[in-house]
């Protein structure tokens, strides 16, 4: 999990990508204290998954709401694989 890479997409489509460092897996664990890493990764839930994101975009510099009012600007969150960290997608045409 740490030194993974989620990408964030809001709904005005701004995109921002942030990695997951100790500080942040550390806080999501206080967030998260009867959740294992191997049990979130064997069954991703959104809401955790949106903790993690909201930690990392915040601890990367990125200007934030509080977390409730942050999910209803976001669109989507995703895991980015390392190689493609920093990557801008491809639209499929």
């Amino acid at each position: 999990m740490i030194g993974m890479t989620i990408q964030v997409v809001m709904n005005d489509g701004e995109i921002h990508e942030a990695p997951v460092t100790f500080a942040v897996a550390c806080r999501w664990e206080d967030h998260h204290p009867n959740l294992s890493w191997s049990k979130f990764l064997e069954d991703v839930k959104f809401k955790p998954m949106a903790y993690l994101a909201w930690e990392a975009v915040k601890a990367a510099g990125v200007p934030v709401k509080l977390f409730t009012p942050w999910l209803d600007t976001v669109a989507e969150v995703k895991f980015i694989p390392k190689e493609r960290a920093g990557t801008p997608e491809k639209s499929p045409d």
